[in-house]
């Protein structure tokens, strides 16, 4: 399941200091203001997905380790790292309203699949 907003903010500074990077070094880097930055930093704002791969990139950490956290990043990210880079990279350039269409439709085939996960354990849990 995705982390809320505070996790990725969260994970982002951490990434950034264990890289040894500046706040001023990674807006700059980002091309965004240093108060956009620390707003990321921070969770007041969001990252986009083209910033949150920037940061990727720059950090040396996968993207999935800002979204998912610890628990299946290093699976994950050696068995499809080149695959995920490949789509986020063709993600990020696609139009704002594209990217919210695409996100939409995944969250609900998401919330899909874990209702009928769900349902499907309590189905073999009542059958045994």
């Amino acid at each position: 399941m995705i982390d809320s907003r505070d996790k990725i903010s969260e994970r982002i500074k951490e990434a950034r200091e264990w890289k040894g990077l500046t706040q001023v070094y990674m807006a700059n880097y980002l091309k965004v203001a240093r108060q956009t930055y620390l707003d990321l930093e921070s969770g007041k704002t969001e990252p986009k997905v083209r910033l949150l791969s920037e940061i990727a990139d720059v950090t040396e950490r996968p993207i999935t380790w800002f979204i998912y956290g610890d628990q299946g990043c290093d699976t994950i990210a050696a068995e499809y790292k080149e695959d995920m880079d490949k789509l986020m990279r063709h993600f990020s350039r696609l139009p704002h309203s594209a990217r919210n269409i695409i996100l939409q439709h995944s969250t609900q085939m998401a919330g899909f699949m874990v209702e009928y996960t769900r349902a499907l354990t309590k189905s073999h849990q009542k059958a045994g």
